[in-house]
């Protein structure tokens, strides 16, 4: 990971810590809308792209991957329960 995108993800991990199973949510909604809008695009870019790979290399068991909102265009993701982690 390259170093600008570690305090992003630290923030995803954090916040992602306090989102309930089966909550759906997209980069911005975790990150902080009025926050994410303040970083610059190349890095809102380069994070998104980096959490759907982790998310499909298995770093994040717990998430799930979502087709995108059409409303919004925005990749949507949905944590888990812990005990359908593979099926659910």
């Amino acid at each position: 990971m390259k170093e600008n995108m570690k305090p992003i993800f630290d923030v995803f991990d954090a916040n992602l810590k306090k989102i309930d199973a089966g909550e759906k949510f997209s980069l911005p909604s975790l990150y902080g809308e009025s926050d994410w809008d303040q970083l610059y695009i190349g890095d809102k870019v380069m994070a998104g792209n980096q959490f759907l790979r982790q998310v499909r290399q298995g770093r994040y068991p717990d998430v799930k991957e979502l087709p995108k909102d059409k409303q919004h265009g925005r990749r949507q993701y949905q944590k888990n329960n812990d005990s359908c982690i593979f099926e659910c």
